[in-house]
């Protein structure tokens, strides 16, 4: 565990952030105020169009805030996470978003890549395959993403998530589509992630979920409270 991924912190000041629908204006975020530290698993919850996926995208940088700020803090100062490459982020959409045109391991692998790292989930400490084995994806590493079922889809999503210790990984219903067994496998991977320090937020509509988590945050017609 690295100084640099204890000292990741993720906050958003004042985040408001409206969608028009035809003649509605949907308020997604209403003054969200939230500060996340390294080594945190938190769980947020509510029902759907509560604000959940947005708050997500805000942090991700996939989603630009109406009003408010959404900022990154570490070693390197203050910036937008939207400056954060897969190196630094890792996240599960709920589209996944494997590469069709690449093997269960290269997808996983597609972090390493893309950092210019080694690409060999054997190689340093052997922390990639050790994740694959967690997340019971080793056995698939060869098939394209394509023949996968969903549920392997979604682990496999979670994998390259965690695959480089990311300092902050982002989840969106990743057990949507698990066994018990299997959900199970997926929260243990996630709260190994928080335990290695980083910050890890997860969505959640399963109730296994809050059971990992060390915060539950509600979100309720885009407001944000802590249980």
């Amino acid at each position: 565990m690295t100084e640099s991924v204890l000292t990741t912190q993720l906050r958003i000041t004042g985040g408001n952030r409206t969608f028009v629908r035809g003649d509605e204006r949907v308020r997604a975020l209403r003054d969200v105020e939230l500060e996340l530290r390294g080594g945190e698993f938190v769980a947020l919850r509510g029902p759907s169009g509560s604000g959940k996926s947005t708050l997500l995208l805000v942090l991700a940088g996939w989603e630009q805030l109406d009003e408010g700020v959404a900022a990154v803090v570490d070693e390197r100062g203050s910036h937008a996470p939207s400056d954060l490459d897969w190196s630094r982020m890792g996240i599960v959409p709920q589209s996944l978003g494997l590469m069709t045109d690449l093997t269960a391991q290269e997808n996983i692998m597609l972090p390493a890549r893309l950092a210019k790292l080694s690409t060999n989930p054997d190689s340093g400490d052997g922390y990639p395959r050790a994740v694959m084995n967690r997340l019971d994806v080793d056995k698939l590493k060869n098939a394209m993403s394509g023949e996968l079922s969903l549920g392997e889809q979604q682990r496999v999503a979670v994998a390259r998530a965690l695959v480089l210790r990311q300092p902050i990984v982002l989840a969106d219903e990743p057990s949507t589509h698990q066994d018990a067994q299997h959900g199970d496998a997926v929260f243990t991977a996630l709260r190994s992630g928080a335990e290695q320090g980083a910050i890890v937020v997860v969505a959640t509509h399963d109730p296994a979920g809050l059971d990992y988590a060390d915060r539950v945050l509600t979100m309720s017609d885009g407001e944000l409270r802590e249980d």
